[in-house]
C-alpha cells in the first residue's frame, strides 16, 4: 500500500477540525511555489492517533499539522522532538523523513512573531491572558523566553492553570485567577491582552472597560476576523492584533519545514481574508 504519485501529500490532525483554514492555506502555498502537493484535514480520536500515524507513512505522507486536542498526546508515537517541541511539550507539526517521525512546535513562533512586529522590549510589559488551554502553552512560552515583567493568568479552571504555571521556571511574575467579569474588572495598566478562549465561538461575552488601559489586544480566535473581542479592543483605542496573523505564522514555518520554502505572506493573505470576511 502506498502513493506511488509524484504528489506530496500532507494533512491536519485534529477533532472537529471540517471549517478549518489549514487546507485553503497550505494549497496555496503549494499552487504559489510551484509545487505538486495536497493538504487535507483529517478528524482524528487520541485513541486511533497511532494507528493513523502508521498509515499515513505507509502512504508516502511527507508530513501533518496537529492541533487540539492532539498536540501532546500525540508525542508518544512520534520517533523523536525537536528541542522547541520538547520544551513546549507540545507538537504542531510533524515531517515524515527517512521513515522517522519528527515532532516540532510552530505555534510559538507563529504567536510571538505578530507581536514582536510592535513590541521589541517586553521587560517592562504587564501582560494578561484570557484562558490557559490550547495555544496557551505557547503563548506562555514565547512570553517568558522575552522576560515579560508580569503575567496574570484568568482561565475558568483554576486548577488546570496551576498544573501548567507549576511547571514553569521563570522568573517573569505569574499569578492566575478565575475568568469571571468580577476579576477582569479589577485590572489596570495593562500593557498587552490576549484571548486564547473561543468567546465569540460560543458567545460570551465579557466587558472590557477604559480603566484596565490596554494598550495592545491579540486575539488568538480567528473566525471571523472582527470578533466581538477584537471590535471591544477596538472601541478602547488598543491596537489589535487578529486571529489570522498567527495562525498564517505558524503555517509558514511549518510549510518550511516540510519543502524548505518559507512562503511569502502575501501570495495567501486576501484569500484568507476573503473566506473569514468580517
Amino acid at each position: 500500500m502506498g502513493n506511488n504519485s509524484d504528489e506530496m501529500l500532507y494533512c491536519l490532525l485534529g477533532n472537529g477540525i471540517k471549517n478549518s483554514l489549514s487546507p485553503i492555506i497550505q494549497n496555496s502555498f503549494f499552487q504559489s511555489n510551484n509545487l505538486e502537493g495536497y493538504y487535507t484535514t483529517l478528524n482524528v480520536n487520541s485513541n486511533d492517533l497511532e494507528i493513523i500515524l502508521d498509515t499515513l507513512s505507509k502512504l508516502n505522507f511527507r508530513g501533518a499539522n496537529v492541533t487540539i486536542p492532539h498536540k501532546t498526546n500525540i508525542i508518544p508515537y512520534l520517533d523523536s522532538l525537536d528541542p522547541l517541541a520538547s520544551s513546549v511539550n507540545a507538537v504542531n507539526t510533524i515531517l515524515f523523513e527517512n521513515e522517522e517521525l519528527i515532532g516540532y512546535n510552530t505555534d510559538v513562533e507563529g504567536f510571538m512573531n505578530p507581536l514582536l512586529n510592535q513590541i521589541q522590549q517586553f521587560n517592562n510589559k504587564k501582560v494578561v491572558i484570557l484562558g490557559s488551554g490550547g495555544a496557551s502553552k505557547a503563548v506562555l512560552y514565547g512570553l517568558l523566553n522575552e522576560n515579560c515583567k508580569e503575567i496574570i493568568i484568568l482561565n475558568r479552571t483554576i486548577e488546570n492553570t496551576r498544573k501548567l504555571v507549576s511547571k514553569l521556571n521563570s522568573n517573569t511574575s505569574i499569578s492566575f485567577h478565575e475568568l469571571n467579569q468580577k476579576n477582569i474588572d479589577s485590572l489596570s495598566n495593562i500593557d498587552i491582552m490576549i484571548n486564547t478562549v473561543p468567546l465569540h465561538k460560543t458567545n460570551t461575552i465579557f466587558n472590557f472597560h477604559p480603566n484596565l488601559g490596554i494598550k495592545l489586544a491579540y486575539d488568538l480566535e480567528y473566525i471571523p476576523k472582527e470578533t466581538n473581542f477584537i471590535k471591544q479592543m477596538q472601541s478602547l483605542n488598543a491596537n489589535v492584533i487578529y486571529g489570522y496573523e498567527m495562525l498564517l505564522a505558524q503555517a509558514r514555518l511549518s510549510f518550511q519545514i516540510w519543502t524548505g520554502i518559507l512562503p511569502d505572506d502575501n501570495s495567501i493573505n486576501d484569500k484568507v481574508l476573503s473566506v473569514l470576511g468580517n
